[in-house]
């Protein structure tokens, strides 16, 4: 599986990620999202958040 990866420069903050796929996006303590630290992603998740993005921020990283 592989890591969703978020362009910080083009988010903008609202929620979405988290909304749907809260055990992989979070608003981390400086107040951007960070994706969390996991053995296995889930894919129909993070393919919802990335289908649900108004930034089109989120990608997946490349094995």
């Amino acid at each position: 599986m592989t890591k969703p990866i978020v362009d910080l420069s083009d988010c903008i903050l609202c929620g979405i990620c988290e909304d749907v796929c809260a055990e992989v996006f979070r608003l981390n303590s400086a107040g951007y999202i960070e994706v969390a630290e996991l053995s296995d992603y889930s894919q129909n998740c993070i393919s919802d958040a990335i289908k649900n993005c108004p930034a089109k921020c989120i990608s997946q990283e490349t094995p």
